[in-house]
Parts: C-alpha cells; sequence; structure tokens
C-alpha cells in the first residue's frame, strides 16, 4: 500500500469526525458552488412551482411545457448570514425565459445569463424560486446554475474573496470556474478540522431502496435534491471532497444495493481515493430503528426468509450481520486487502444484546474492527409535557432518574466499551451530541421546542458537550463522529453543531466544545494519527450473549416446586420467594430502577400468584398495555412445552399498573378469562400483584407432580409512550409472547 501522505494538516490528530447533511434547498451547510444543486426537483414542485403536463428529459430538465410551468425553489429559509452578499450569476443553456420569485431580485438578462441578487423575505429569511415561463422544445432551457458571486485565490481553496483584486494574479471566479471549483470555500473551511466524513446524509441512504449501480445518483442531474429515496449527492463528489481535505470518508451502502453495486462501489473508492486516505464501510443506517421502515423491513423480512431466528426482530439483526460480512468481503475484494478499510457494524447505545447478537453471529466479530453506537442526551417524551424553561431542560439532563442524562447515557457507552473489547473491535461513535425534540409539535413555538433551541443557544451547552466527550474517551470510546454539520434549528429538532456555515464560533456552544475538545485531546487510539490501520487481537473464543430462540439454553428452564397451601389463607405468603434478574430488553439501571419477586401456591380450585415489584417510576400513557409498567404472567397449563400457543391452555396475561382491566395476548383464549381476579397496589417504591387464577380456567386438574410452564416478566416505562426495558425470571429473549418453550416450570408439590 501507498503510505505517502500529504502534509500533516489540522485533522490529522483529530479524535472526531462530523455526519453531513441532505441534498435539501434548506441545507445551511451550502456545501456547493452551484445552489442549483440542492433545489427541488422540478416534478416534486407540484403544485407550488410546477403547473400542467410539462415532460422531462433523462436528467430531470423540463423539455417540454405544453402549455405548462415549470419551477422549483433553490434557496428555503436560509439566513441572510449564511450566503455570501453581491451579485449571484444564473448561468442556463439553450432558449426560454426564466421568472425568479420569493427573495431573488434581477440585476440584468442576457442570453444564457441572468444576474441576481438576494434579500431577506418578511420572515428575514432567504427563501429562493425559479419558473421556466417559456422554452424552445428544439432548444429547451436545461443545466441551469446559480453560482456564488466572487470566486478564489487558487492557492488558499478554503477562503473565498470578492474581487480578483485580493489574490496575486491567480483570481478564479465562481462564474467561469464552477466545473472544476465544485465546494463552497466557508464548507471546506468548517469540514477541513475533521478527521472522518459520513455521508450517510449526503448519500440519501435513509428509506432509500436504491439497488441498482445504473440508478444511482450521477454527476448529470438537474439536481441532487428531492424527496427520501431520491436524493442523494453522487459518490464523485464524496470521494473528491475527501481527496481535497485529505479526510477519511464513511460510507453507508445503500439496504437494498445488489452485488453489483457493491463491488462497483468499492472499485470506484479503491481507484479514485488518494492512497493514504482510510474508508470506512457500513451497511446501511440504524437498521434496528423502526422508524426508518423500508431498511428495518427489510432486515426482517429477509432474514426471516432465510429462517435465521423465530422472532423477526433477531432474524433482522442477524442478517444485517450477515450481509454487513458479505459487503466488507466483497469490498477487500475489490480493494486487495482490508488495509485501506475500517469495517463498521451499527448497534444501538442502550440495547446490549444487540451488540452480542451483530458481532457474534457466526463469528461475524472476526470480519469487523468497529461496532458503531450513537452516544445521545436528551430530555424524555413523557417528560417534555412539563418543560416551561432552559433551565428545566438543563435540570432533566442531570436527573438521575432520567434514562437519556449525560451520566446515564455514559453508563451505556460503558458497557458498550466492555463488549466492543470482549471481541476485539473498536467502539467509536457513528453519531452523538443533543437529541432535543418533541414529537408531535409542528411548530418552533409550540411545547418544550422553544425552550430546546435556547438550550442548544445557551453557552451551557458547551459544558455538556465537553462532558459527554470526556466521559466517552474515559470510558473507552475512540473516534466520536458528531451530528450534524450545519443546519437549522427548527421543531424537528436542533441537530446542526452550527446553525449555519459560516456562524461565528462564540455563538455555536456545541461547535465551540467539540473543536475545543479536539485541540486538548489529540487522538488516544493507536494508529489514530496513522495513515496505517491498528486493529485489535481476535479472542480465540467469545462467551457470546446472542438472544436466538434457537439457543440450547431453552431446553433447561428454570424450575421451582410450589406446595399446596390446603385451608391457610396465607399460604402464598409463606412460600418461597424467586428474584428475577434476567433482562431481555433495554436496559436497568440498578435495582431503584426496576426489581421484581414472585411467590406462588397451590390448592384444589386455584393457582395464587403475588408478584412484588420496585420501580422508581411508574408511567401509564400508552394504548398498549405492555408499553407501560405492566406484569405478565405466562402459563403453559398442561406443561407441553410447544413453540407456538395451542389456543387451548396456554396463556398470557397481562396486568397494567393501576389498571384493573386484565388483557391478554398470543392465542390466549379470551372467553376463559372472565374467573380470573386479581388486585393492583401501589407501595412507596413500587406496586403490588396478587392474582388467582381458577384451574378450570386453566383446563387442567391439578394433583400432586403436575408441571405448568410459567414464566413471569416485568415491562419498564420510564420515559413515556413507550416501554424501556424488561425483566424476566425465565427467558433470556422477548419471546414468551409466541413461543412458550420460553417458559420456565412450576412443579407442583403437597
Amino acid at each position: 500500500m501507498n503510505t505517502a501522505a500529504a502534509a500533516p494538516l489540522v485533522n490529522f490528530g483529530s479524535p472526531l469526525g462530523i455526519n453531513t447533511n441532505e441534498a435539501l434547498e434548506n441545507n445551511t451547510s451550502l456545501p456547493f458552488v452551484n445552489l442549483f444543486k440542492l433545489s427541488m426537483p422540478f416534478d416534486e414542485a407540484r403544485p407550488w412551482f410546477t403547473k400542467g403536463h410539462v415532460q422531462y428529459d433523462q436528467n430531470g430538465w423540463p423539455k417540454l411545457l405544453n402549455g405548462g410551468q415549470a419551477g422549483t425553489r433553490f434557496l428555503n429559509q436560509i439566513d441572510p448570514q449564511a450566503l455570501p452578499k453581491g451579485v449571484y450569476t444564473v448561468k442556463y443553456d439553450g432558449q426560454g425565459r426564466i421568472r425568479y420569485g420569493g427573495s431573488v431580485k434581477v440585476v440584468s438578462r442576457g442570453q444564457g445569463v441572468d444576474l441576481i441578487t438576494m434579500t431577506p423575505m418578511s420572515d428575514k429569511k432567504i427563501t429562493a424560486t425559479l419558473t421556466i415561463d417559456s422554452s424552445n422544445p428544439r432548444n429547451y432551457v436545461r443545466n441551469i446554475r446559480i453560482l456564488l458571486p466572487g470566486g478564489i485565490c487558487a492557492d488558499n481553496p478554503l477562503r473565498s474573496v470578492s474581487t480578483a483584486r485580493q489574490c496575486r494574479g491567480n483570481y478564479q471566479s465562481f462564474a467561469d470556474n464552477y466545473n472544476h471549483i465544485t465546494f463552497n470555500p466557508d464548507y471546506l473551511n468548517f469540514m477541513k478540522d475533521f478527521k472522518v466524513l459520513r455521508f450517510m446524509n449526503m448519500a440519501g441512504i435513509t428509506r432509500n431502496n436504491l439497488s441498482q449501480w445504473t440508478k444511482r445518483p450521477n454527476l448529470n442531474q438537474s439536481t441532487w435534491g428531492g424527496k427520501e429515496g431520491r436524493r442523494g449527492v453522487p459518490l464523485e463528489i464524496m470521494v473528491k471532497l475527501s481527496n481535497k481535505l485529505n479526510i477519511d470518508p464513511w460510507f453507508s451502502i445503500p439496504h437494498n444495493a445488489n452485488n453489483d453495486f457493491i463491488k462497483r462501489y468499492a472499485l470506484y473508492v479503491r481507484s479514485n481515493l488518494k492512497p493514504h486516505l482510510k474508508a470506512y464501510v457500513e451497511y446501511s443506517n440504524e437498521t434496528w430503528n423502526d422508524v426508518f421502515v423500508p431498511q428495518a423491513e427489510h432486515m426482517k423480512q429477509t432474514g426471516t426468509r432465510y429462517k435465521l431466528d423465530t422472532d423477526r426482530r433477531v432474524a433482522g439483526a442477524k442478517y444485517y450481520s450477515l450481509q454487513s460480512t458479505r459487503i466488507f468481503k466483497m469490498w477487500e475484494q475489490m480493494f486487495g486487502g482490508k488495509e485501506r478499510l475500517v469495517r463498521v457494524m451499527g448497534g444501538l447505545t442502550s440495547d446490549m444484546n444487540l451488540s452480542h447478537t451483530i458481532l457474534g453471529y457466526r463469528d461475524a466479530y472476526k470480519n469487523v474492527d468497529a461496532l458503531a453506537v450513537a452516544p445521545y442526551f436528551y430530555v424524555s417524551q413523557e417528560r417534555m409535557k412539563s418543560i416551561r424553561s432552559v433551565g428545566q431542560v438543563f435540570q432533566q439532563l442531570e436527573a438521575k432518574d432520567n434514562r437519556y442524562s449525560i451520566a446515564n447515557t455514559l453508563k451505556n457507552v460503558g458497557q458498550q466499551a466492555e463488549i466492543a473489547k470482549s471481541y476485539g473491535v473498536d467502539l467509536i461513535a457513528y453519531e452523538g451530541g443533543q437529541h432535543f425534540v418533541q414529537s408531535k409539535t409542528h411548530s418552533v413555538t409550540e411545547g418544550a421546542t422553544p425552550y430546546l433551541i435556547q438550550a442548544n443557544r445557551h453557552p451551557h451547552m458547551a459544558t455538556l458537550y465537553t462532558r459527554l466527550l470526556q466521559g466517552w474517551k474515559k470510558a473507552g470510546g475512540k473516534l466520536f463522529v458528531a451530528f450534524s454539520a450545519p443546519r437549522p434549528y427548527t421543531w424537528h429538532g436542533s441537530w446542526g453543531i452550527k446553525e449555519y456555515i459560516n456562524q461565528p464560533m462564540h455563538k455555536a456552544p456545541k461547535y465551540r466544545a467539540l473543536i475545543g475538545f479536539a485541540k486538548g485531546h489529540k487522538c488516544w487510539w493507536a494508529a489514530c494519527n496513522s495513515t496505517s490501520i491498528k486493529r485489535l487481537p481476535k479472542p480465540i473464543n467469545v462467551a457470546q450473549k446472542i438472544y436466538s430462540g434457537d439457543s440450547p439454553d431453552f431446553e433447561k428452564p428454570l424450575s421451582v416446586k410450589i406446595r399446596k397451601q390446603g385451608h391457610a389463607r396465607n399460604g402464598i405468603q409463606l412460600a418461597a420467594q424467586n428474584n428475577m434478574r434476567r433482562v431481555i430488553n433495554g436496559t436497568i439501571h440498578g435495582g431503584r430502577d426496576l426489581a421484581g419477586s414472585w411467590r406462588s401456591s397451590w390448592d384444589d380450585k386455584n393457582l395464587y400468584v403475588k408478584v412484588n415489584i420496585v420501580d422508581d417510576r411508574l408511567v401509564k400513557d400508552s394504548a398498549k398495555p405492555w408499553a407501560d409498567d405492566s406484569i405478565e404472567i405466562y402459563i403453559d397449563a398442561d406443561g407441553s412445552r410447544k413453540s407456538r400457543y395451542d389456543g387451548w391452555n396456554d396463556f398470557q396475561l397481562t396486568y397494567r399498573m393501576d389498571d384493573q382491566k386484565l388483557t391478554v395476548g398470543g392465542r390466549t383464549p379470551p372467553h376463559k378469562i372472565y374467573a380470573i381476579q386479581h388486585k393492583m397496589i401501589k407501595v412507596a417504591n413500587g406496586y403490588q400483584l396478587e392474582t388467582t387464577i381458577p384451574w378450570t380456567t386453566l383446563n387442567v386438574k391439578p394433583k400432586h407432580g403436575h408441571r405448568v410452564g410459567f414464566d413471569i416478566q416485568v415491562n419498564d416505562d420510564d420515559s413515556g409512550d413507550q416501554r424501556d426495558a424488561k425483566l424476566a425470571w425465565n427467558a433470556k429473549t422477548d419471546q414468551a409472547w409466541k413461543n412458550p418453550r420460553m417458559f420456565g416450570e412450576l412443579v407442583l408439590s403437597n
């Protein structure tokens, strides 16, 4: 391998990377000299700007208006300070007339060249549109370029200048040199400080079903913007940016990409990326996240089709692991080895089981260099409802019972670091930082949103970022790729580490903290500031904790004897206590967060169960009982241990805290549960359940020695909206709701 590198750059020893942004007209990173490349596609601008039966060529240019009009928006709600001041040049091929709207003022017109300026609208933002009102069908308007004012001195592409007088005879205007000056100097100047650029957003990976190489984004498209699944910047541009700044690129492969796509992608990178740069390779993005339906469902459906597991989610995780390994091997084939590759698998910060599965399945860890998680800190949705000030936002981030506080997030990081170490891989962050957003709001003035935005602008945010980064390093994390490049703060979230590309550092506390940390903490891991890759030694044997319904551990269920209580009413009080110790979903932060125990006894008429739960926060706000604090009792009354509910005497009974209604799941016969009695009692540190279940309901006759399939599981909801963790007595995975083989057993004893 050629290890000859460029002269040491400012980012050479940086421990930080940065996520790029989507190709959209509201992208205040403003990466390109040609603003039109982020515009809304003409055909997506209907009915606002495009009207009538317009026909388009293969690159999206309107070739026939047919009496209609073709319009678009090329800037949307941009802070005026983000844009260079001056006259912008609009160039286009063909014959026709372009009409401008919004912030645009026409200075002059010429054949194929218009000069425009832009001024803020009433909302004090720049929104700019253009519409093709007439076009010669034989020579239609196309290849529109909207070019920044000014240019660069050829020896300094990271600084824009207004006129040639600012250069020493080597001035290059954007208007005349856009073919080789691709990037906005302000964008290059911002990006130069980072060691890695993650191109997931810029490439348009989210919800993108792209599968064929010939369908990928290309240089000749009218725009690289558009809706999810369509937008995306060409690979050629991403490699060019990496080479320009000597920054290692991080590529995300579309979830549906075929083998030809994967190999050609890798071949292009090998052939065109500077030889001293490393390439990070990851399969898709957050494939565990059901918010991103196409990639999440692709994993589950494919994993299920291949029969990798009986649980769809586990099957999806296993398929992700398998396909990641396949992609890594194809890249190694195209690169002629793995010397320039960092092979990444993406996990979920709070889900340790997922990390074990993707790394451990079929020894995938042997072909992986890094486990990537996203250490975010934030306020839960349930707590958002009470936020009335910026101070309350920061108070919640320090609250011990907020599972998304910085302290609790770093606890998860520590656990993930141990997992990564056990498999011989690095722990890195594919994203991270604050995650302030209140769902179900639709404006910047609604609910907690204005306080969340103010918190992002507050100087204390710099302190929090510094704590996160220092804790990340201390816990064992390595490369930290922040989220994200400059973007405006909206009700969708305040994701940018700046609000616009050239925002001063003193107004951007998150950016200030990141750069300050990078300057004070040069990368601390082996070969970080080297062109070579230092891999951790792989363990010979790994104590894998793969959550799988196929695990032989489930053939050996926990078993306890329960005694017949005779005529004593307090028989259950004298029964032995059984503790629940197995975390099968999410993360539990100690015994105060969630703990449980149960007792059971029987007589000739009933099965008696008492459950004691320690829970520091009781929540009831969801339509589904299992998403709130609740107790699930599983019974296979005849002990048949079938892999599916038999619809006769297999039961899933759910008792929600502070709810008198009993609900059932699986194929539990609902007409059978009317005779079951229960009462739920709140206590100082949690709640208790006592329930009486008739044997007639269970369709069995009790006797000494009879075996009953049995398990108790507890759902914990601390944040509202959804379950945060789950505890079980017997099961090691959350599959009991569909598979009675996951149950332990009770043995009736006299």
